[in-house]
């Protein structure tokens, strides 16, 4: 089997000098479906090492179709998120081509039928969910070429909603077949979301993949909980912090949650306007992926699909601003971002922050996130000497991690805009309703949110 599955260019299979991929085009008088078979029964015989069953084609017809005459003008970019994708979830030693206009054809090295199937499947429920906001299991097929009886190629569709439905009943103790298939037993409800990346296996926690939540913020001038910040859960962030901070590996791995992060909170928010329901929602982005220039054109590409009627309601967070940063850098990086969103705001772990350089920038609001390790003492401290610097310069403050009274108490004398944290509400795997609330009603919701984690409670 070859050991890398770029894509060649415009509908080229890949070079590779094993002879797995025979040069064969789809015919304009084919059906896909015969000229796929007629791919798949060459690779099988140019191959000896790809076995029936690991021959597969995905397509992205049924997108095209949803966005109607908005196809023209984004199909590429859509080509560029099912690639990165592909590339992502597919192993190294599995090959993948672009066939004709709309297809891709997948050849696995090791994994099993269903496996394969279900990861095919995968790819598409995350393009669905990520690009039209929805993903119907039951339209989602995945084509897979078999051997018949007499030795010639028939296809198998496989829906996905019958694969997970097979997953979720998989008996206990069934080992996975392949890496990559690993997830196949997310219960339906889960799986609705969008996953860009598999988490290394080797992952101090039982989690394998990123996982993005929501944390509600409250307007204090206002007395509303109207907005939610995008935060990952506890596994995710300990899995960054233990590693190298140097390590080449931790900038990918951090790309992989920014764009997970964006395809989730776009997605969850494009469903969740379909029915009505609106407010404000801050997207992280970390420095590293803005000022890698590849992974900053792909990061901008993905903001692209962004329907224009949530960009009023959405914010950037620019997390990991290097102490120094250049004004002509951070300008340059809040201009590519201010076409998809109403603000873009910075995060700070520590209290050194360059506000003339951001204020001048573009930057509208500059947070303090808390360690909830520190002593409290220090903690009203940083909360004081930090929130009056913004206002200065004419951008608001905000602070997250507040985890009890008089930090809230503190925040507010201070002059913060925005808090979240603890003692605000818990992160939540969707947004909620609007809520209108004084700090006095705050605080009693937290403490019967703390009654109920107890065991008595």
């Amino acid at each position: 089997m070859v050991t890398h599955h770029p894509s060649g260019p415009d509908n080229a299979p890949p070079k590779h000098d094993d002879g797995l991929i025979p040069s064969l085009a789809p015919s304009s008088t084919q059906s896909i479906d015969e000229s796929f078979k007629e791919r798949a029964r060459q690779i099988l015989t140019h191959s000896q090492t790809v076995t029936a069953g690991s021959v597969h084609l995905i397509g992205l017809d049924e997108i095209r179709n949803e966005l109607g005459d908005r196809w023209g003008s984004v199909n590429e970019r859509v080509h560029v998120y099912t690639e990165r994708m592909l590339k992502k979830v597919l192993s190294p030693r599995d090959v993948w081509f672009r066939y004709g206009e709309n297809h891709y054809i997948i050849v696995f090295a090791q994994a099993d039928r269903k496996a394969a199937q279900l990861t095919c499947s995968k790819v598409m429920e995350s393009l669905h969910q990520a690009l039209l906001g929805h993903a119907d299991t039951r339209r989602i097929t995945v084509k897979t070429a078999v051997v018949d009886v007499g030795g010639g190629v028939a296809l198998d569709t496989a829906r996905l909603a019958d694969l997970l439905k097979d997953a979720v009943h998989k008996p206990e103790g069934a080992a996975p077949a392949s890496p990559a298939a690993a997830d196949g037993a997310i219960p339906a409800a889960e799986a609705r979301h969008p996953h860009w990346t598999e988490m290394p296996t080797d992952t101090i926690t039982p989690q394998s993949r990123p996982k993005v939540l929501f944390r509600p913020v409250f307007d204090v001038k206002h007395k509303v909980v109207s907005t939610y910040c995008c935060r990952t859960d506890a596994d995710t962030a300990r899995y960054l912090n233990l590693m190298d901070s140097f390590d080449p590996e931790r900038e990918e791995t951090v790309f992989d949650l920014d764009m997970e992060t964006l395809s989730l909170a776009v997605s969850t928010y494009n469903e969740l306007y379909a029915n009505k329901f609106r407010y404000a929602q801050t997207i992280p982005v970390h420095f590293g992926t803005l000022a890698s220039s590849r992974r900053r054109r792909e990061y901008i590409q993905a903001c692209r699909m962004i329907p224009r009627v949530l960009m009023p309601f959405l914010a950037f967070e620019l997390d990991g601003l290097p102490a120094g940063v250049p004004y002509g850098r951070l300008a340059e990086i809040v201009a590519m971002l201010r076409p998809f969103a109403r603000a873009a705001m910075v995060i700070l772990h520590d209290d050194a922050g360059d506000l003339s350089v951001y204020a001048t920038a573009g930057v509208k609001g500059v947070g303090l996130r808390l360690d909830g390790r520190e002593d409290e003492p220090h903690i009203l401290e940083r909360v004081q000497t930090f929130c009056p610097g913004p206002r200065k310069f004419g951008m608001f403050a905000y602070v997250d991690g507040i985890r009890n009274p008089v930090e809230l108490e503190a925040a507010e004398a201070a002059g913060a805009a925005y808090l979240s944290g603890p003692i605000i509400g818990e992160d939540s795997e969707v947004p909620e309703h609007m809520k209108r609330c004084t700090e006095r009603q705050l605080l009693q919701r937290s403490r019967r949110r703390r009654h109920h984690d107890t065991p008595w409670g």
